[in-house]
């Protein structure tokens, strides 16, 4: 990655620039996301659309509780699919064509990483999982100073809404539909994600600030707000930080977007596995259940996973 090669008013200017370009294609990729997603629900749930008024509550309706309509897990599996698509990942690439000027290959730099060290990257993930789901307990139980109660309201009501979606987005009646839930929670979004917010936001960044640990922090932050699930920032800033030093250590962004897929098909998996009772461990009481040391050998296995990962990068150079 460039170091930064900017200074003074230059500098912050060229970032604005950039940033505001940035959220532009994002902006635009979003709107056309919803667009061909929400024509892929009415075809999938075959909605009426002769009264416009009746076709406008109707979707209204189905966002806010899709339980409600038959066939609706596949419609809103197409929408994230083309929301991830449009917004995550066309949105950077029509960013990096006409603003930076570059292919969206460029950034992979250098040659693919050895298969050693996606394994050793799934590993971490793994290793940390014990350690995470305490930090995500920790994260919800947190409470805002006085005064920031109406905050703390609207904070405890996204996160309740979110909470909804997911589980209705949890439910797999069938093998098919954890098939797709794999195809576009941790497929596509894992993909999107890292282009965007490793591949496009942290190198710039990393290319203003000359900094590559800031770099990795803010984008690492800024990736977990984006997701409005506040009671659960912490922990996927954490993870987002993981994923870009990943990417700052390696030059190639298929290794963080492998380590992202692996962490959300294992949080599938499992509830696909809780559900078809191959386990009987709930894994939204995951963290209730595990033993303090358990968490402690995590923190200790972490250390030594992130230690490997750094000196196999050394040898990679």
């Amino acid at each position: 990655m460039q170091e930064n090669q900017y200074s003074g008013p230059t500098r912050w200017f060229g970032l604005a620039s950039n940033l505001l370009s940035l959220f532009g294609f994002f902006l635009l990729g979003s709107f056309l996301g919803q667009f061909f997603g929400l024509l892929a629900v009415v075809a999938i749930l075959e909605l009426p659309t002769t009264d416009v008024n009746q076709f406008q509550k109707l979707l209204i309706d189905f966002i806010a509780h899709p339980q409600k309509y038959g066939n609706a897990f596949h419609g809103m599996m197409a929408l994230q699919w083309f929301s991830a698509l449009f917004t995550f990942v066309l949105g950077p690439w029509a960013y990096l064509s006409f603003v930076e000027k570059r292919s969206i290959l460029e950034l992979n730099q250098g040659e693919t990483p050895r298969f050693q060290i996606f394994i050793w990257a799934v590993l971490t993930v793994l290793v940390s999982m014990p350690f995470m789901e305490y930090v995500i307990q920790w994260n919800e139980n947190i409470v805002l100073p006085a005064g920031f109660e109406g905050v703390e309201q609207w904070m405890k009501s996204s996160e309740s809404s979110l909470a909804e979606l997911t589980k209705f987005l949890l439910n797999f009646q069938s093998d098919m539909d954890f098939a797709m839930a794999i195809m576009v929670i941790a497929g596509i979004a894992a993909l999107g994600e890292e282009i965007f917010f490793r591949g496009v936001l942290q190198s710039m960044f990393v290319r203003y600030f000359g900094n590559k640990h800031v770099a990795i922090w803010v984008a690492a932050a800024i990736f977990s707000f984006i997701h409005f699930q506040f009671y659960g920032f912490f922990p996927r800033m954490f993870l987002g930080a993981f994923f870009g030093y990943l990417y700052v250590w390696y030059g190639s962004i298929w290794v963080p977007i492998l380590a992202h897929f692996f962490n959300n098909a294992w949080t599938l998996t499992m509830h696909y596995m809780y559900q078809k009772k191959s386990i009987s461990i709930n894994p939204e009481q995951l963290g209730s259940e595990i033993p303090w040391w358990s968490a402690a050998l995590s923190v200790v296995l972490i250390v030594f996973y992130l230690r490997r990962l750094y000196l196999l990068r050394t040898e990679e150079s």
